[in-house]
């Protein structure tokens, strides 16, 4: 009667697990997404602080560019001309937007229809606005938009088609190569399992609190997927060695779990230091990135431990054993072999890399998160280049300054517009109740390689001419210096990242030497990375920035797995035959993992999104390079080491 009570409550727990992580997956798929991407913006930088000052002067409702064009290059003709007023009056009807501006035409060819619309209602307002101007615009007229809200709205259309998309897609792949890997559908799933379940419960939970997509948080899906497929990819390796060596299935995953529980708590700690090392930045997105991965990643070791010995012991029948004593002697025979060209490889390797490092260059331009062939970014393209620029910022002039007097204002805002950057004037200065003035400039196409120190220039003109509180404001401005202010945080938040990971290696493995070695092991692909961006000169984005953290708290699995069954291993073995156990237990699952981990975010790269592109081939590339510097660099110095000190001790005797 107990027992049956007993297995009765066991069911109606798993019944209430997997109605709890339906209720998640379901807030999951109904979470909603920023249109106007806030959570790239740091509110309380001094820029943030500029821009609600200039509020108080100028209107911060978004702006819609509409814009009519002849192909021909023709006048408009009376008809046209006619035909786009009354556009001008329906589109003060449409629901969001709040008022419609007339400007001069800069051209015979191009009319030009700039529309305020409310900040909520942006996207839907500017989608509104374009259907309703190529519905009325007469015919042979070219129609093409741009403005903030189209092109944020754009963005969170492309990040909400992520998780309908790519996700499937990598979901798909993983489970087609787990199938391909092991040939038996229970451990396909086993491998997918714990991953999908940690998604569903870190999604929903954020989703259920409010929390909304953004071109970041897009990337959290991908990222827990492959580390909850690594982690359980050990698992159920260990679990086919146990079945092989003749365990029952209970039995067999009992032992995995108790062999593996030290390792996986330490890889698991170790990979959450690294994506916590994202919340020293000034960015929201990059610090709820930190924080839901962190806890997506607790939650993927834990639904490990917590569903794997379950469903293996139920489903999984015999298994081989995944790497033979043999096969290690023969890897560890070759790195013995070519140790010499190893070392010479990685000296060469490294000099390169630095010199690569210092020639790194930041540069994050929002535009560039759009694909080259969307609309949105076509017609912002056309239109810039036509007009010398389509996006402003305006020249602050605090109350009670004397450069709001005209006979300082005038030589200032002249040697402002001299600046490479700046295009010209974009409309009358603006004065306030209180005294204050800003001053509207178009800046020309570029990102925040050539704008941050565009507005550096700014700031030390007004100093020269004696006006220090005079500051450059504007979303653009905001835009510029955060994207400037985010690569640098992930600068610190990397080294603070190998800092704590030194530490906790060296601690979790009890040793200070096997903790620096496996430091300098997953310190070689990210220098391997940053060096190649710099050699290549292509500039660090807000995605490569982030590769640094995120990964490296992932690709210090393998190394902790292989040095945890060789430490235990010399407490009976000599180092050479410690290192061939070491291989033997975890060598196959290290080569798994990594296949699989490269696999998954390769398979992200068919996203239209740039950040989650870069993001997928630079970590494939970063799990590639560790999987060498695993498997090849470390076992190479181990035996070095342990010949270093055997010469020392018969030295020393």
């Amino acid at each position: 009667m107990a027992s049956a009570f007993r297995t009765w409550l066991r069911r109606l727990g798993w019944l209430a697990f997997a109605a709890l992580t339906a209720w998640f997956a379901a807030g999951l798929l109904q979470q909603a997404v920023d249109p106007q991407n806030r959570a790239m913006k740091a509110p309380d930088s001094a820029e943030a602080a500029a821009l609600r000052e200039l509020g108080d002067i100028v209107p911060t409702d978004p702006i819609v560019l509409l814009a009519f064009e002849r192909p021909d290059g023709a006048a408009f003709g009376a008809t046209e001309v006619a035909a786009l007023a009354n556009l001008q009056r329906d589109c003060a009807a449409i629901p969001g937007v709040v008022t419609v501006h007339t400007v001069p035409n800069p051209h015979p060819d191009l009319a030009l229809l700039p529309v305020a619309v409310e900040a909520e209602l942006a996207f839907a307002a500017a989608a509104a606005l374009l259907a309703a101007a190529r519905a009325a615009a007469p015919p042979g007229i070219v129609v093409r938009a741009t403005g903030l809200p189209l092109l944020e709205g754009t963005i969170a259309r492309l990040v909400a088609g992520e998780r309908q998309t790519i996700v499937p897609m990598l979901v798909a792949v993983l489970f087609a190569a787990a199938l391909l890997f092991y040939r038996r559908l229970p451990f396909a799933i086993a491998v997918l399992l714990p991953a999908l379940v940690a998604i569903a419960w870190t999604g929903g939970t954020f989703a259920r609190l409010g929390h909304r997509l953004d071109p970041i948080a897009s990337l959290l899906d991908p990222v827990l997927l492959t580390i909850g497929v690594a982690g359980a990819v050990h698992f159920v390796e260990a679990f086919r060695a146990a079945r092989s060596a003749g365990d029952d299935p209970h039995t067999a995953a009992t032992r995995a779990a108790r062999d593996l529980l030290t390792p996986a708590l330490l890889a698991t700690a170790t990979t959450m230091v690294g994506l916590w090392s994202l919340t020293t930045s000034a960015i929201p997105a990059v610090v709820d990135f930190g924080l839901r991965s962190a806890f997506g990643v607790a939650l993927a070791n834990a639904f490990t431990f917590l569903l794997l010995p379950t469903w293996l012991s139920t489903w999984a029948g015999a298994a081989t054993a995944p790497l033979t004593a043999a096969n290690g002697r023969r890897w560890l025979l070759g790195l013995r072999h070519w140790r010499h060209w190893l070392a010479a490889a990685t000296v060469v390797s490294v000099v390169v890399a630095g010199f690569g490092i210092t020639g790194l260059r930041a540069d994050n331009d929002p535009l560039r998160l759009l694909p080259a062939d969307e609309p949105a970014r076509i017609d912002h393209d056309h239109l810039a280049a036509r007009l010398g620029g389509v996006e402003t910022f305006h020249l602050l002039v605090p109350e009670r300054d004397r450069a709001a007097e005209p006979d300082r204002l005038l030589p200032l805002v002249a040697a402002v517009m001299e600046l490479p950057g700046v295009a010209g004037p974009a409309g009358p200065a603006l004065r306030s109740p209180g005294g204050a003035v800003a001053v509207p400039l178009l800046l020309t196409p570029g990102g925040s390689a050539l704008r941050e120190p565009l507005f550096a220039s700014i700031e030390r003109i007004c100093h020269r001419l004696g006006h220090p509180d005079v500051v450059p404001a504007g979303i653009s401005v905001q835009i510029a210096r955060d994207a400037h202010r985010l690569l640098q945080s992930l600068g610190g938040s990397l080294l603070l990242s190998f800092v704590a990971l030194a530490i906790g290696m060296a601690l979790g493995l009890r040793s200070l030497s096997l903790g620096m070695l496996a430091v300098a092991t997953n310190l070689l692909p990210s220098a391997w990375l940053y060096g190649l961006l710099g050699l290549c000169d292509h500039p660090l984005s807000v995605a490569t920035a982030m590769i640094g953290c995120t990964m490296l708290g992932l690709i210090v699995d393998n190394s902790l797995h292989l040095l945890h069954h060789y430490r235990a291993a010399l407490q009976h073995a000599r180092p050479r035959a410690a290192l061939r156990h070491a291989f033997a237990r975890c060598g196959r699952a290290m080569t798994l993992a990594s296949a699989v981990l490269a696999l998954g975010f390769l398979t992200c790269a068919w996203s239209r999104l740039s950040t989650t592109i870069e993001f997928a081939l630079l970590a494939s590339a970063t799990i590639v390079a560790a999987w060498v510097s695993t498997a090849m660099l470390l076992p190479a110095w181990l035996l070095r080491r342990r010949r270093s000190s055997t010469k020392r001790s018969s030295h020393a005797h």
